[in-house]
């Protein structure tokens, strides 16, 4: 795993527009950046800097009906994955500013969907009023290997679907190998 990590460089290891289960999608920018850059100092992140892991984000819309964010976070072992998912759970979340925004309900911790290829997955929902529609978030965070990946997909209450969110999440942990 150690070589693959370090085979990504600077490539963004989120899955491409056009390789995302339904849709269809449109990327919405994505990036890479070296782990750890926004400050954080634990063991984990610390060991994960030392292999040069390299965190991939991208954006994408499936247009009239959802948002989706991935986050793949490669670290230095198994165990530092779990411990990394267990920090970037406990982050504070915002929602995005967007006019027509309201209602924004808590982040409330729902049972998981099982996810083929991971270890440790933890879920979690938040509703809003988007526009006067009823909207949520869907949001997981899983341990695959080394590697943590974030997923968060929200639209209307009606659009989104928690099997949805589970096949696009077991699609990008199928492509990193």
């Amino acid at each position: 795993m150690l070589a693959q990590v370090r085979s990504i460089g600077s490539r963004n290891a989120c899955l491409a527009a056009g390789e995302l289960p339904g849709g269809p999608w449109a990327a919405r920018g994505g990036r890479t950046y070296r782990t750890g850059a926004s400050g954080s100092t634990s063991e984990a992140i610390t060991r994960a800097r030392a292999i040069r892991s390299v965190t991939s984000v991208r954006g994408y819309q499936e247009v009239g009906r959802a948002d989706l964010f991935i986050q793949v976070i490669p670290f230095a072992s198994p165990e530092d994955a779990r411990g990394g998912l267990t920090e970037l759970r406990g982050l504070p979340r915002t929602m995005p500013q967007s006019k027509g925004l309201s209602d924004v309900g808590e982040l409330r911790t729902v049972a998981p969907p099982t996810i083929a290829g991971t270890t440790h997955v933890e879920a979690a929902e938040q509703a809003f009023l988007l526009d006067g529609e009823h909207s949520r978030t869907l949001t997981v965070w899983c341990v695959a290997g080394q590697t943590v990946v974030v997923a968060a997909l929200g639209g209307r209450s009606e659009a989104i679907r928690w099997p949805q969110l589970a096949e696009i999440v077991e699609a990008q942990v199928a492509a990193l190998g």
